[in-house]
């Protein structure tokens, strides 16, 4: 298998991004990966550094896949940018059934309505447009989730 299908099946994770709402998919499915982190990752600093590191692999994964596809809007198939969303929405938070139920609600609205900076984020070309509308909308719900817990 060529690098292109391997950036392409990694940036979909595998056959979720085919699946019907493929982003709200993708955010729900992450939900004990992130319970996980917390309980592996004590240091908030060293989950922020993996959630990095995860972004700028993002970037890179989705930059190959839109040049080779030769698209240039976001993809919905395109799930990796959830991934790393939702890590970062719960960074520093205390994990609760509240706070795993609000921040996914919160981060799936806000990413599917796109309002102020989230759809500003969108202007951004390829890659970076891609992953910052849900890096935005992950923040923003972040410091909603600080404020509420």
């Amino acid at each position: 298998m060529n690098m292109s299908r391997w950036c392409m099946r990694i940036a979909t994770l595998g056959p979720v991004g085919y699946f019907i709402a493929p982003g709200t998919i993708t955010t729900l499915l992450i939900l004990p990966v992130v319970y996980w982190l917390h309980a592996v990752i004590k240091n908030q600093w060293a989950y922020l550094g993996l959630v990095g590191v995860l972004f700028f692999l993002g970037i890179a994964l989705i930059s190959k896949v839109l040049k080779t596809s030769g698209r240039h809007e976001d993809p919905s198939e395109i799930v990796f940018d959830e991934l790393v969303g939702c890590l970062l929405v719960f960074w520093g938070i205390a994990l609760s059934t509240q706070s795993l139920l609000v921040g996914f609600l919160l981060f799936r609205a806000l990413d599917i309505i796109k309002v102020g900076w989230i759809k500003k984020a969108e202007d951004f070309v390829g890659a970076w447009g891609v992953m910052s509308d849900d890096i935005v909308a992950a923040l923003l719900t972040n410091i909603a989730l600080r404020l509420l817990f």
